[in-house]
């Protein structure tokens, strides 16, 4: 008989066990691919006038780690990232917490595909996909440079106009990250991490060994997650499952279903969930 005991990982040492089992069981269920990623950056002149870092896993490209001047610099960055993955996935993804974000994005071809309101309080988080990869005709002549791993000092220009950026904003960008696992006489057989962010708790990867399923093993580590959650005064929560993974057993524990995409892998669906522990509780 298992004797699983649960610890709250907080040097989150088990971290590579959780994301590296979930990666081996999703390959086993669709050859899902490892994840590639690129960085891009936009010049006018010498100055850096746009940058981001693009991801591809699961048939699709996202976007993260962005700056641009301007909706001209945004066209241009967007033009390469569309160039370089055209014909490799099924589209791009980006969401905004910010407003003029999305219009800036809707304005260069994407659609707003999902929303999650009070991300943080009073704003929404914006989820935008682009199936068509359109090329956009920009204004200026930019100079767009690619690599597979960040260039210096064009990384250190980057991040400095994140931050600036960010300062702009009457909230907080703080990211706080979270993890529990599941012990068997000290032998990792399941996990769980997470943050937050924007008054949300995401549930990034939730991972059990195949031998320990039907023992409620990621019930107790949901259960752990989301009492932590509650605790620090966060009650929305949200995370993405693939249609071959857990979309019942969310279901079963009052997420509801707020967006979808197709094809994410190929041949499967990809699905956004959400629930308020507030309301539960109630």
């Amino acid at each position: 008989m298992a004797n699983i005991s649960y610890i709250n990982d907080l040097d989150f040492e088990y971290n590579d066990d959780i994301l590296n089992g979930l990666k081996s069981y999703n390959k086993s269920q669709t050859g899902y691919r490892d994840k590639d990623k690129r960085e891009f950056y936009v010049f006018d002149g010498s100055e850096l006038i746009a940058a981001c870092h693009a991801r591809q896993a699961s048939d699709w490209c996202k976007i993260h780690g962005l700056y641009y001047k301007n909706v001209d610099s945004l066209k241009a960055l967007l033009n390469d990232v569309r160039k370089f993955y055209n014909g490799n996935v099924e589209g791009i993804q980006f969401d905004t917490v910010m407003e003029q974000r999305s219009l800036d994005f809707q304005e260069i071809g994407f659609k707003v595909h999902g929303e999650l309101d009070d991300m943080p309080s009073g704003n929404k988080n914006i989820f935008l996909v682009d199936k068509e990869l359109k090329y956009f005709e920009t204004d200026g002549e930019y100079q767009v440079i690619s690599s597979t791993d960040p260039i210096s000092p064009f990384e250190k220009e980057q991040k400095v106009a994140i931050k600036k950026f960010r300062k702009s904003f009457d909230f907080s960008f703080e990211k706080i990250d979270l993890q529990f696992v599941a012990l068997d006489h000290n032998q990792f057989v399941g996990g769980i991490y997470g943050h937050l962010q924007f008054e949300y708790l995401f549930i990034n990867v939730l991972f059990v060994n195949k031998k320990y399923r039907g023992r409620k093993i990621a019930s107790k580590l949901m259960h752990m997650m989301e009492s932590e959650a509650v605790k620090r005064g966060v009650t929305n929560i949200y995370l993405t499952t693939f249609e071959f993974q857990a979309l019942g057993f969310y279901k079963k524990r009052g997420y509801k279903v707020v967006m979808k995409i197709d094809d994410f892998p190929i041949g499967f669906a990809e699905y956004t969930v959400y629930k308020d522990m507030l309301s539960i509780q109630k």
